[in-house]
């Protein structure tokens, strides 16, 4: 912790700002500075920034690449430190840093929770965490602290504020989190305590429910018409659920790669000629939760036609005179739209959006699509880099998940009381998309 005279310490370094003769600052940005035994100076080393968070983040870095961990040093390393170093060197460099943030967060909000209401005291040394310490974060993670989310409406501005219950497998997750953690920095500290997580099986139930294709014909009609007991503007609110059910009924997709989706070309997913999506945009390292190429189906091509940036997006219309226009804006999710049609067509609690990758992939299972073929559209297989990078343009690549794809695109024509297909749009000169 630093001390009172000191913006930030940590070892032998600290944040200062330089000073001139009359005491003056002489810049705005924060320095590292430290006592060199070897030349008998004082050394000081530029952040190249004003803001104190970044300035804390890069001591750290300097810290973490300079110190030498003594005997000491390992027997005062607190868990805060472990993940913050962890967080530093490795989590906010990973493509799965959001999800990593979160689990540590957590994680974090117990400990001072713990150290709030008396339970423990600082420093927090890994020490402390044993069998007990499990307990008591599950049952703060999954009966006392609840999720509570704010949401904005676009239309009105209005916030609304709902909670429930956090899921035991997010509990796990950060405790798995926690454990990366640790090993990560077991060179500082003086051994690393055992934590057993729980598999996922015995903290998530097997459920089986899945969509039938009249359900989901339902729910596209949904989309399209609105609830008409509500606002004539309803069905322009459900726009990005509807772009969500497409994008999942063509790509068996995971909610989070849905709504990465993305035209742009700088982006490198749609292959428009090859007829390829990626759903891994340029520039992202692969997670284990790989993010496969799929072909492009006759249906999908069509919305992302009508798509200027991601597929999942808000779809408003501007004027200036006599001209109209489409402006389309991406959603962060559709978990709220989704909860308010799930429960009026009887889907039971629990079942968020990413039923519908679960749904697809047993329509088209049904529909005779190999098991060879599901677990690589699914990315549950992975190809090589050496093969991916030329297979996934063969025609023959992923050809029965293409048609049974295209079959029940087919299908839900048929059965649905409104168009499958986006509105007719057409980018003008001026880069606007307006109705035809």
């Amino acid at each position: 912790m630093p001390s009172p005279e000191d913006l930030y310490r940590r070892g032998e370094f600290y944040l200062d700002r330089v000073r001139g003769k009359d005491g003056e600052v002489v810049s705005p940005n924060l320095y590292i500075c430290w006592y060199d035994p070897v030349t008998g100076r004082m050394q000081r080393r530029s952040t190249r920034t004003a803001d104190l968070r970044l300035a804390i983040e890069m001591l750290d870095r300097h810290y973490l690449a300079f110190h030498r961990p003594a005997d000491d040093d390992k027997a005062s390393y607190t868990v805060h430190q472990a993940m913050t170093d962890y967080w530093t060197l490795h989590g906010a460099e990973k493509a799965s840093a959001d999800a990593i943030h979160a689990r540590l967060k957590l994680v974090n909000r117990f400990i001072d929770h713990e150290i709030a209401i008396g339970v423990l005291r600082e420093p927090v040394l890994p020490t402390v965490l044993d069998a007990e310490w499990l307990m008591r974060f599950r049952i703060w993670g999954t009966e006392i602290d609840p999720v509570t989310q704010r949401r904005r409406d676009p239309e009105t501005g209005d916030w609304t504020v709902s909670t429930r219950k956090r899921a035991k497998s997010t509990v796990e997750e950060s405790i798995i989190q926690l454990k990366a953690a640790l090993r990560f920095n077991v060179k500082r500290m003086e051994a690393v305590p055992e934590l057993k997580h729980l598999p996922r099986a015995a903290v998530t139930p097997e459920r089986n429910f899945r969509l039938s294709l009249d359900q989901i014909a339902e729910m596209l009609d949904y989309t399209a018409d609105g609830d008409p007991e509500l606002s004539p503007a309803h069905p322009a609110r459900l726009m990005p659920l509807r772009r969500y059910l497409i994008g999942a009924i063509c790509t068996l997709a995971r909610p989070d790669a849905l709504y990465d989706i993305s035209v742009r070309p700088d982006r490198q997913q749609w292959h428009r000629d090859a007829g390829v999506l990626d759903l891994n945009p340029a520039g992202r390292i692969q997670t284990r939760k790989n993010r496969p190429a799929l072909p492009v189906t006759s249906l999908l091509a069509n919305w992302l036609e009508a798509t200027d940036d991601r597929l999942v997006c808000h779809e408003s219309v501007a004027e200036e005179d006599e001209d109209r226009w489409v402006v389309q804006r991406p959603v962060a999710d559709v978990k709220k739209a989704w909860s308010v049609m799930a429960r009026r067509f009887g889907v039971p609690i629990g079942f968020g959006p990413k039923l519908m990758r679960h749904s697809m992939a047993t329509l088209i299972a049904q529909r005779g699509v190999s098991q060879q073929e599901i677990p690589l559209a699914l990315g549950h297989v992975v190809l090589p880099p050496s093969t991916r990078r030329y297979v996934i343009f063969s025609p023959a690549y992923l050809s029965e998940t293409r048609q049974g794809l295209q079959d029940i695109a087919s299908e839900l024509t048929r059965k649905m009381a409104t168009p499958l297909h986006a509105k007719p749009t057409q980018v003008g000169p001026d880069g606007r998309r307006r109705r035809v």
